[in-house]
């Protein structure tokens, strides 16, 4: 017998709704499990989405599709599909309802804009942002909040944030939440446990701190596009792969503002306990630069921090880590790394999040850390960084994009 996938395709103009489109992939899904393939025409899609249809794909319909970004990150380019939303933790919003997902709970995995729980999901030339520490757009301007510290939610002690955040502008269109006072946790897109064998080409996923995060049993390829955040940006216990993207560091003036790329902690549960073991990160051939004017606003700098170069771009100071470990087992390679002149800390590794962990070892604080032909030879590394001689780690993993993931 000739076996066949049943596949649907299903349309989304600009103006109309993805989650409209998701309900029907939905529907049909349960009753004929077919494969669904959204096509989306440009434009900005500002809604919550979970993808929890299994072989879901979304695609740029564009014929010459774009992920640039414009007027520092506030707009995107005319053939751009930017998936988007302006929940962050630290805030309830009048819109939010009961829901407590942005605390304590975790029910959309680090506030995430898109979330997706189901294997086998596929993008292509999408953006996937979360505005919440880049602009105030027109919905967040138009919605109410207050300080969920001070709020009578039903939070736990635990839960409930002890940082009292600042007022949040409401002009649309506002920059001043890219600066530190204003950042906390929102990522763009987060992926389930359940989220295995997911692929994402010529994305770009964007934030001005958490970025994108995986949680343990993850299993994501993430290949060409870009990558653009801030603080630990790629972050979580997922195994992923990114081939040949570009990494875009969102950093300013602002004292002691610095970018950690990947923050690891694979073999580990959703508490961050230690669990059985699993590959990690890994980071091939990708090319690590700060962002431009089109795709961050403030990052004005001043000649006594000590930074210099074409309109300011690079730090003397080099204010970009490729690694913060989240837990001291996390597994974190890169490989064939290049960087813009001035970008990245000759350190290149950092302890920051592990210092204070009971597990902390001085002498072996991340045995799970490695490079091989980094840009600068891996010069200056600490101890703990494995430099290897072979594209190839000690138990005979081989370095390359496809295979880490099997």
């Amino acid at each position: 017998m000739l076996a066949f996938i049943l596949s649907l395709v299903l349309h989304v103009s600009a103006g109309e709704s993805i989650n409209a489109a998701l309900d029907s992939a939905r529907t049909v899904y349960a009753e004929r499990g077919e494969r669904t393939t959204i096509l989306i025409e440009p434009g900005t899609y500002r809604e919550e989405i979970t993808i929890d249809v299994p072989g879901l794909t979304m695609k740029n319909a564009a014929r010459k599709p774009s992920i640039g970004l414009k007027n520092g990150g506030v707009d995107c380019d005319k053939n751009a599909v930017r998936i988007t939303w302006y929940y962050g933790h630290g805030y309830q919003y009048r819109s939010m309802g009961d829901k407590i997902n942005y605390g304590g709970s975790r029910m959309r995995l680090w506030n995430a804009s898109v979330l997706v729980t189901a294997p086998d999901f596929t993008a292509e030339n999408i953006i996937f942002e979360n505005s919440f520490n880049l602009y105030v757009c027109d919905l967040e301007a138009a919605d109410s909040l207050v300080d969920i510290s001070q709020s009578d939610m039903p939070w736990t002690e635990k839960e409930r944030p002890k940082k009292i955040m600042p007022v949040r502008p409401k002009e649309v269109g506002s920059t001043e939440v890219q600066k530190k006072a204003y950042r906390e946790r929102a990522a763009a897109i987060s992926f389930g446990e359940n989220a295995t064998n997911a692929h994402l080409k010529n994305c770009r996923a964007v934030g001005r701190q958490d970025v994108l995060y995986g949680a343990q049993g993850a299993s994501i390829y993430w290949e060409g596009g870009i990558l653009q955040g801030g603080v630990d940006f790629i972050f979580g216990a997922m195994t992923m792969s990114v081939n040949k993207a570009t990494i875009v560091a969102n950093i300013n003036g602002e004292k002691g503002d610095k970018c950690y790329i990947s923050a690891g902690r694979s073999g580990s549960n959703e508490k961050g306990e230690k669990a059985s073991s699993s590959r990690g990160m890994l980071f091939y051939k990708c090319h690590i630069r700060l962002a431009n004017e089109d795709e961050l606003v403030n990052r004005s700098v001043s000649p006594k921090d000590g930074l210099s170069g074409a309109a300011g771009l690079y730090s003397v100071s080099a204010a970009v880590f490729l690694a913060r470990p989240w837990r001291s087992w996390g597994e974190t390679v890169w490989a064939y790394t290049t960087w813009d002149e001035g970008v990245l800390n000759p350190d290149g590794w950092s302890t920051g999040l592990i210092q204070k962990r009971p597990e902390f070892d001085p002498a072996s604080p991340c045995p799970r850390s490695y490079e091989y032909k980094s840009q600068d030879g891996s010069a200056g590394r600490p101890k703990w960084v494995s430099v290897l001689r072979k594209p190839i780690l000690p138990d005979g993993t081989k370095l390359k994009p496809k295979e880490w993931l099997k």
